[in-house]
């Protein structure tokens, strides 16, 4: 099979360079003829010209960058004129950047590893081919040598925007009831997080919005009026789940060694707590340092149904992991791995920090356990592209009778 990687490389701290690299050198691994091509001013011409030198079979791109790439004077996508399967992985909220979400095509499949970012997607953008949710392979290659691990400290690598100045800057931007209704449902998100991380943050939202746009955003036929205001206080909301998280670890966690690493962090900083050391962010590429340390990472997913991309990059170098997350629940990990998985409860984060602290060895065993069983659940990477392959061929025949475009 041939198969293209678009990557895009501007990102801040560049995940999608390393994400694209272990991909490939994953799918080459099976046989395929893997490549991967920067999304730039060129990317339509070199794809042209790569399927005209020999059919592209599959194309994969990072949150939907790229999926809505139309050619100068067409109205067609360049996957739907080339006819190439583009599956977007995404594990981003579709409030977030929109465009790369909403291209609903038989020739572009958007993928997501939460349930709750497909049915957001499915039910504020109309779209004749639904996205769709599943757990997809790790992307990340497991480790060829031996991970010297070593420092008896936790790693916390995270971006964040402090919770109080997204709500100083809801006051400072919004009239007086859009600040009051964006700070109310923000506690509620806030409740629910330390009342234990079981309610998914989207439902809370949804729950608190008020009841005429509840109604219309739950009707049958769609609103797009409502789909727009919706999107918007999501686009305000969804950050604070994931924030909250990530101050809740430092306030959590006073005594115990942590190395933060990224932008945001400026009022801890001014704490001066000799145990929380900060650093800048670094690049994806440049940061195995930080799956290193003999106590592992403490990592935040974006919504709690979900695990995080430096979690399945802890398993793959055989680190040790906790995650803010309840993805456990409601599956075969639980409750044999819920002591990797915590909520807002500081006493529980404390138990379990202790517990690593004091065998940080039977930790890294346990998480590995936990990838096996995680592993065993995914499809296995062969198996994952042959289900891609039929679900896009299925596709394809619905548009059988539609004539096929190009490049002119």
């Amino acid at each position: 099979m041939r198969i293209v990687i678009l990557n895009w490389s501007e990102g801040e701290n560049d995940p999608f360079t390393y994400f694209s690299r272990e991909w490939q050198q994953r799918l080459a691994v099976l046989g395929h003829d893997v490549q991967v091509v920067p999304l730039d001013v060129r990317t339509i011409l070199t794809i042209a010209e790569m399927h005209q030198d020999a059919p592209i079979d599959l194309a994969f791109c990072w949150q939907g960058l790229g999926s809505a790439i139309v050619p100068d004077g067409c109205t067609q996508t360049l996957w739907e004129l080339l006819r190439i399967p583009l599956v977007c992985l995404h594990a981003d909220h579709p409030c977030y950047n929109p465009l790369n979400h909403q291209q609903s095509s038989a020739f572009i499949l958007h993928l997501y590893g939460p349930a709750a970012f497909a049915n957001a997607a499915n039910r504020l953008m109309p779209r004749e081919w639904p996205a769709i949710a599943g757990i997809y392979p790790t992307l990340f290659a497991a480790a060829t040598e031996p991970v010297p691990f070593h420092g008896e400290y936790f790693v916390l690598a995270k971006n964040i925007r402090d919770p109080r100045d997204i709500r100083r800057e809801w006051q400072r931007r919004c009239d007086a009831p859009t600040a009051t209704l964006l700070g109310g449902i923000a506690d509620a998100i806030e409740r629910a997080y330390r009342d234990g991380n079981v309610v998914n943050h989207h439902d809370v939202i949804l729950a608190h919005v008020p009841a005429p746009l509840r109604v219309r955003l739950q009707g049958d036929a769609h609103d797009p009026d409502a789909a727009d205001i919706m999107w918007r206080l999501t686009r305000e909301l969804d950050q604070v789940h994931r924030n909250v998280a990530a101050t809740f670890i430092l306030e959590a966690l006073p005594d115990v060694p942590i190395r933060i690493f990224g932008r945001g962090w400026e009022r801890y900083k001014a704490f001066r707590n000799p145990r929380h050391e900060f650093f800048p962010a670094d690049t994806a590429d440049r940061s195995a340092y930080q799956y290193q340390s003999a106590y592992g990472i403490l990592d935040v997913a974006a919504s709690n149904d979900m695990l995080h991309d430096r979690t399945s990059r802890a398993l793959q170098t055989g680190g040790g992991f906790l995650l803010s997350s309840s993805f456990h629940r409601g599956t075969p990990f639980d409750p044999a791995f819920a002591d990797l998985f915590f909520g807002g409860d500081p006493l529980e984060l404390a138990r379990k920090v202790d517990t690593v602290r004091q065998d940080p060895v039977a930790h890294r065993a346990r998480c590995a356990a936990f990838g096996v069983a995680l592993a065993n659940l995914s499809l296995p990477t062969h198996l994952f592209l042959e289900h891609l392959a039929n679900h896009v061929e299925q596709r394809a025949l619905r548009q059988i009778d539609r004539p096929a475009g190009g490049l002119q």
